[in-house]
């Protein structure tokens, strides 16, 4: 089957089912990510504070345990 489409072809597919987002309030921002039982699970950083996106403990994949923040 061809598909003639200007949409990119993982918009055209299924996509895996993701878990829910939730946000996260830090000092200076948010993160964006999801929860797991092993705790919060940081997808991306957004702040105004260039600072915060060199701290390593907001990098994409970071895990928070329960009752950190």
């Amino acid at each position: 089957m061809v598909i003639h489409s200007v949409m990119p072809y993982a918009f055209l597919m299924e996509q895996p089912e993701q878990p829910p987002g939730a946000l996260m309030e830090i000092q200076g921002g948010y993160l964006e990510g999801y929860q797991t039982p092993r705790g919060f699970v940081a997808n991306r950083l957004i702040s105004t504070d260039p600072a915060l996106y060199l701290k390593t403990e907001y990098t994409p994949g970071s895990i928070f345990p329960p009752g950190v923040h």
